[in-house]
């Protein structure tokens, strides 16, 4: 049996719930495989699967989770989001920093993207596999509430976590995506392909709004993030 380290047992310690750790160095495609066992049994579970990548930094910041009750209250008595209105305000102060040329280029053609069907943020890219993994069942009905579970944001450009778990609960209503992996920096998305590009191109600009990173830092334009949506069944997420 692998070892357990220190930073999966006080994960796990915080969490409070069922968790199965997976060992560093594990094939993605066994830790989707493990992942979709769990989630199809999710409603008969009680539970929503939410995989942990312990990338060596998550434990500085769960070490300064507060506790979990206290937590849960403070953001659930937050006023809440509106996913729509907080979109339109941020790609309006986007579009603004740019000229009208720079946006057009930044807008780019629905081309060039890359397809996404595995859970990279969990891949050690010195080592390329993966890291030490904690999959737990995540005692919620829905898959946002998982935020009303685990701290996530509010640092650098990254959303807050209230913010984050609305725009998640718009996304699952309106796409079927679920919240699926953590890291320190990283979240992902389970979802399916977008088949129609005009969707495609509204889903990206508003991706770009929520971590402007992976395409500034990553895939160069949002027209490329849109093909990508149309080819990927996982949305990738990365604060700098």
């Amino acid at each position: 049996m692998a070892k357990i380290s220190e930073q999966a047992k006080k994960l796990i310690d915080y969490l409070g719930c069922p968790c199965e750790v997976i060992p560093a160095g594990t094939e993605l495609s066994k830790i989707m495989n493990i992942y979709d066992d769990l989630y199809a049994k999710r409603e008969m579970g009680g539970f929503i699967p939410m995989i942990f990548g312990l990338d060596g930094y998550f434990e500085r910041d769960f070490d300064e989770w507060e506790p979990l009750e206290e937590y849960q209250k403070e953001v659930m008595s937050e006023e809440p989001t509106i996913p729509e209105n907080w979109f339109r305000q941020r790609i309006k102060e986007n579009r603004e920093f740019y000229t009208a040329d720079e946006w057009k280029d930044r807008i780019g053609a629905v081309a060039g993207g890359d397809e996404n069907r595995i859970f990279g943020g969990l891949m050690d890219y010195n080592t390329r596999k993966s890291v030490e993994c904690v999959i737990a069942k995540i005692p919620v009905q829905n898959p946002w509430e998982v935020f009303a579970w685990v701290p996530f944001g509010g640092w650098n450009e990254c959303p807050t976590n209230d913010e984050i778990m609305y725009i998640a609960k718009y996304w699952y209503e309106k796409y079927g995506a679920i919240p699926a992996v953590m890291t320190h920096d990283i979240l992902e998305f389970a979802a399916r392909p977008v088949k129609d590009k005009n969707v495609a191109m509204e889903l990206a600009l508003e991706q770009y709004v929520f971590c402007c990173d992976i395409v500034d830092q990553g895939v160069g334009t949002i027209g490329s993030l849109a093909d990508t949506l149309m080819k990927s069944s996982v949305w990738y997420f990365w604060w700098d």
